[in-house]
């Protein structure tokens, strides 16, 4: 009876020195782990990383990737405020950036988680989704650069009427100028890659460099100008006919992913008839960037023939 009463007391003591607690013990936990291979091997989510512990993440997942983005000569307080920077970033900023960095070392989804321990509101949150409100903000205001980074290439040369925007291609490219009011283009205009331009009898298709957005210059006179080959890669023209005094380089409508950028102007600028389409394009196909670096020079003005003429061509 004595034995197990000092038993007891020497264990109770022990106990108490060591920390321990009476009753049974649960299965042994390490204790968490902060070194760099908790988010770059064991990819810890955000949601499993405690709030002290965000920007040590972030620092471990940048320094692991290292590259033109992120170097390691950077310090870890510079390393932190290159990150704040992208997060007060619109996405497509930040995704510009990442092309004109040239870093192949982590790619844009590397790049949002590792953002997202440092601003999980603006990347998404955990699962790298922004909300609808912030996905149609951040639309807006790439469409809004992609225009005002669009210039009229001949700027002293006035025409009728004229204007300038971005056009946001779908995938492949190209775009169409067309009667949008004939019931012949309600599916817009067929388009032959093999050249610069495809005409239809009142549409015309036409064909891009770099199979990506591009700025567009739209001129419509009354009788035909000069013909300046300096500076361009290919210039094609072609006959269009408008049987209801319309045609138009279509704009992206609400919602939609393709179209110009803002309206551009009605071209049949004599109403209904027979047009001349004459279209100059050159494009920087080594260029990293989410802006247009492309550029088309669309010139219209009133023509009976419905010949296509190549003036360049890339070959």
């Amino acid at each position: 009876m004595a034995v197990v009463l000092v038993g007891g007391l020497l264990g109770g003591l022990l106990g108490g020195l060591l920390g321990g607690e009476e009753g049974p013990h649960g299965p042994y936990r390490p204790p968490y782990d902060v070194s760099c291979p908790a988010w770059t091997k064991l990819h810890r989510r955000f949601d499993d990383t405690r709030i002290e512990d965000r920007e040590r993440a972030f620092l471990c997942l940048v320094r692991d990737a290292g590259g033109p983005m992120f170097p390691d000569d950077k310090s870890d307080q510079a390393l932190l405020a290159s990150g704040r920077t992208l997060c007060a970033q619109p996405g497509w900023r930040r995704a510009d950036e990442w092309l004109r960095s040239g870093d192949r070392t982590i790619n844009l989804h590397g790049l949002d988680s590792a953002l997202v321990f440092l601003c999980p509101d603006v990347i998404g949150g955990p699962d790298l989704m922004p909300s609808d409100e912030q996905m149609l903000k951040e639309e807006a205001d790439y469409v809004a650069a992609s225009n005002a980074g669009c210039r009229d290439p001949w700027p002293k040369t006035r025409a009728r009427k004229q204007g300038t925007a971005a056009y946001f291609t779908s995938e492949g490219g190209g775009y169409h100028l067309a009667d949008d009011a004939d019931p012949d283009n309600e599916d817009g205009v067929e388009r032959d890659d093999d050249g610069l331009l495809t005409g239809e009898k009142t549409g015309v298709g036409i064909e891009t460099i770099r199979a990506m957005n591009v700025c567009v210059t739209v001129k419509a006179f009354d009788k035909a100008p000069p013909l300046r080959l300096k500076g361009w890669q290919e210039v094609a023209e072609v006959g269009v006919t408008s049987r209801s005094g319309r045609l138009m380089v279509p704009a992206m409508q609400p919602g939609g992913g393709e179209g110009a950028g803002r309206a551009l102007p009605n071209l049949a600028v004599k109403g209904p008839g027979h047009y001349r389409v004459r279209v100059y394009a050159r494009g920087d196909e080594d260029a990293s960037t989410m802006l247009p670096a492309e550029w088309h020079l669309i010139v219209v003005y009133p023509g009976r023939s419905r010949k296509e003429v190549v003036y360049r061509s890339r070959g």
